[in-house]
């Protein structure tokens, strides 16, 4: 009995350990989910489903050497004097330069945001992680969707200065980045970052809840 208790106690006090490891769990997978979508293999047919024939071939072209010196140390300066017929200005150069800078150090976080989930599971166990990261998905999921549906443009401001912390992603209005990724881009892609991060955080829960009911069966 005093064992029973005494592991309730211990137990009672890593509780805080479930929600922090949840929310480490829902920054893994999102990261992870955009490091994949901005790979210019994903992106492209992400980029071609959004702009379908909007775009002439030449343009894609040039969207896919912009994203794809994300993946690469070419500076942007060179890339925009490789792309057929248009050129960047020196805002988007710099935003981009940023957010290679960006996708760096979320690869440094997925592994941290990894080890501390790991040991999470180990001492309060996987269900209780999934099941916490689920909820905080779940909660920020609605948010996002009913901002979405008011003010979309608010939403994607949001993001943004929470991502940079200023308003260097703002471009000119003539920007050509703006030509090529129009928010119905964005959209799109929100959806498929938002898929990936659903799908691993639903599926372990269902599968463990079908063997539970079967052993009971």
């Amino acid at each position: 009995m005093k064992e029973k208790g005494g592991d309730q106690k211990l137990l009672a006090k890593k509780k805080w350990m479930i929600p922090f490891c949840g929310l480490a769990l829902l920054f893994l997978l999102l990261l992870g989910s955009v490091m994949i979508t901005s790979h210019p293999v994903v992106w492209e047919k992400v980029h071609r489903s959004a702009m379908g024939e909007t775009l002439i071939e030449r343009h894609y072209e040039n969207a896919n050497k912009i994203t794809g010196g994300l993946w690469t140390e070419e500076p942007y300066e060179e890339i925009s004097q490789s792309m057929i017929r248009y050129r960047m200005n020196k805002k988007e150069i710099a935003h981009y330069e940023d957010v290679r800078g960006l996708l760096a150090t979320a690869r440094t976080v997925i592994v941290v945001c990894a080890v501390i989930v790991l040991l999470g599971c180990m001492i309060v166990g996987w269900k209780k992680i999934w099941l916490s990261g689920l909820a905080i998905f779940i909660l920020l999921g609605v948010i996002a969707g009913i901002w979405m549906m008011i003010h979309w443009h608010s939403l994607f401001k949001a993001l943004h200065w929470a991502i940079f912390w200023d308003d260097s992603w703002k471009l000119p209005a003539r920007s050509y980045s703006l030509c090529l990724f129009p928010h119905k881009v964005w959209q799109l892609a929100g959806g498929v970052i938002a898929g990936m991060v659903c799908i691993p955080l639903v599926l372990p829960v269902i599968g463990a809840a079908v063997v539970g009911m079967k052993k009971k069966i």
